[in-house]
């Protein structure tokens, strides 16, 4: 049985949007598509396992220890992917995770073609030359002072959002005296 959600809970959720709302995105379709068919990556499969793709993927997260990783949303650094795979990799670098034993990596579910789909990625990375912006040009970019009240605002929000965890928690407690607390399903 699931438990109770927490507000709290979304914080990395959070993190996760305020990276994006600020990153760069340039994702040409014709560049994807020439990316994917020079190295033999079918646009409709998942590219870690071979299953139906469903999502793009960030090949190099976009996200780090809730903070920019310094790679963007582009055109070199997007392969199709499952839903499963995309979730399980997560922020993990891609080869250690697909090679991995990582619950729901290919490894640990068996994919039979892991090699040569491995070698494939390797030769797109290449490719793509992707190579992560550090966070301090990232400040310098925009100036220290503005980068740095953007990042004190999500501080801000989470310290928000436990008051109001607090505050649930007290009136969960007061409903669940007056009306009886119900099961969760």
């Amino acid at each position: 049985m699931a438990g109770r959600p927490k507000i709290t809970g979304r914080s990395s959720s959070l993190a996760a949007v305020f990276v994006q709302a600020i990153i760069p995105r340039s994702s040409d379709a014709d560049q994807l598509e020439e990316g994917l068919e020079k190295f033999g990556i079918a646009r409709d499969q998942c590219a870690y396992c071979g299953a139906k793709g469903s999502d793009l993927d960030h090949f190099f997260a976009i996200v780090k220890n809730k903070r920019p990783s310094g790679y963007f949303h582009c055109a070199k650094n997007l392969v199709p992917s499952c839903g499963t795979c995309n979730q399980s990799k997560g922020g993990h670098h891609w080869e250690t995770w697909m090679l991995g034993t990582a619950k729901n990596s290919p490894r640990s579910r068996g994919v039979s073609d892991i090699e040569e789909r491995a070698d494939k990625l390797r030769r797109f990375e290449e490719w793509g030359g992707q190579m992560p912006v550090s966070e301090d040009d990232l400040r310098s970019a925009v100036g220290a002072e503005r980068w740095d009240a953007y990042w004190q605002r999500l501080e801000e929000i989470k310290g928000l959002m436990a008051s109001a965890q607090i505050e649930a928690d007290i009136i969960r407690e007061a409903l669940a005296g007056k009306f009886g607390d119900t099961p969760s399903v």
